[in-house]
């Protein structure tokens, strides 16, 4: 089976770090830099199943990509924890789509307008406003 994996632009590695490892619980699976110390970075972060490139190079893409994380199991305790760590920069609500009200959607944005979407199909009967 073939694996998507998007690439996401990125412009400071602190505030990456910060948003994606430190909040979002990503690790980093490994780093690249052409020499030591040097920009651009490009690294690979994972959580789960999840995979994604993230990148300072100029050319991989432009910000503000939109992506859905289709099917996170447990999406209404990792918002909790979300909300728990009390990043200044972001404070996600759960919401149920109106095109999918079988689905409960967490969307968070990065530091350079990238948007990640969680969501979590649940039964109707278990949708309660966070």
């Amino acid at each position: 089976m073939a694996k998507v994996i998007p690439t996401l632009r990125i412009y400071s590695y602190a505030k990456t770090i910060k948003f994606y490892v430190n909040w979002l619980g990503f690790k980093v699976d490994w780093e690249h830099e052409f020499e030591p110390g040097t920009t651009p970075k490009f690294l690979q972060v994972s959580l789960r199943d999840i995979t994604l490139y993230l990148s300072e190079h100029h050319g991989d893409g432009s910000p503000g990509v939109h992506i859905t994380i289709r099917d996170f199991e447990g999406l209404k305790p990792y918002h909790r924890e979300l909300i728990n760590k009390k990043y200044k920069y972001n404070r996600p609500g759960i919401v149920v789509p109106e095109w999918a009200p079988d689905t409960i959607s967490v969307t968070v944005i990065d530091p350079v307008g990238n948007q990640l979407n969680f969501t979590e199909k649940i039964k109707v009967t278990e949708i309660k406003p966070s």
